[in-house]
């Protein structure tokens, strides 16, 4: 009872920052080129971590529903709850417990036709390594990884945390960018994996840098 209480109101505190939020989407048609590229319309959305806040916030006011994979520990229930309430569906499971079933449902919404979100390096790290969960999905789903980014121009940073995760600050704006849609290749082996899961980090770094040089050039402005 205490835990549903307390999933509640932190429901309601990020509903009414959310409501001081602007946010900036940027090459956001990429979306679209993502859909043609699918073989259902679908696609995964690539992102780190540290930025798990902004980065499902960034979609709450829009109709965009995601799938997402969420660790089935005490600290997934509550991010469960939230996305459940911003109208995304959590698929339960992490590289410990559950994974497999979790990879499953999501592969089954791709086929649907429902887009995903992943944050590669999630739950515990370590931080900016991409897991390989993404690439086997996207492979069964023939769909393409988006890479992502929504960072916030002001954010608290939890140093002491694994991925230092940012929280965006009151009345700050987010900058949205979606990357380049990247296919994964019907031949891709596993031993190949790793070097496929290091162009997908590359390119994630990408996006963050764009949306860096955008939030500079309006501080100079």
């Amino acid at each position: 009872m205490k835990y549903k209480i307390f999933a509640k109101i932190i429901y309601l505190f990020l509903k009414i920052l959310n409501s001081t939020w602007r946010y900036h989407f940027i090459d956001a048609t990429n979306k679209e080129k993502a859909k043609k590229l699918s073989a259902h319309g679908s696609y995964v959305f690539a992102t780190w971590h540290q930025n798990l806040a902004a980065g499902i916030m960034a979609h709450s006011q829009r109709d965009d529903q995601f799938t997402m994979i969420i660790s089935s520990s005490k600290d997934g229930d509550l991010v469960a709850f939230t996305c459940e309430n911003f109208g995304h569906a959590p698929a339960r499971g992490s590289s410990t417990r559950g994974g497999r079933e979790a990879l499953i449902e999501m592969v089954k919404k791709l086929k649907l036709g429902i887009p995903g979100a992943l944050t590669v390096d999630g739950p515990k790290g370590p931080k900016f390594k991409v897991k390989f969960g993404i690439i086997e999905i996207c492979k069964m789903a023939e769909c393409p990884i988006v890479p992502y980014i929504a960072l916030p121009s002001r954010y608290y940073t939890f140093q002491k945390s694994w991925d230092q995760f940012r929280f965006p600050l009151p009345f700050t704006r987010i900058y949205v960018v979606i990357g380049d849609p990247i296919m994964v290749p019907n031949n891709l082996t596993p031993e190949k994996f790793p070097e496929f899961s290091e162009i997908i980090a590359h390119k994630i770094h990408e996006t963050e840098q764009r949306a860096l040089s955008v939030i500079n050039a309006n501080r100079r402005k």
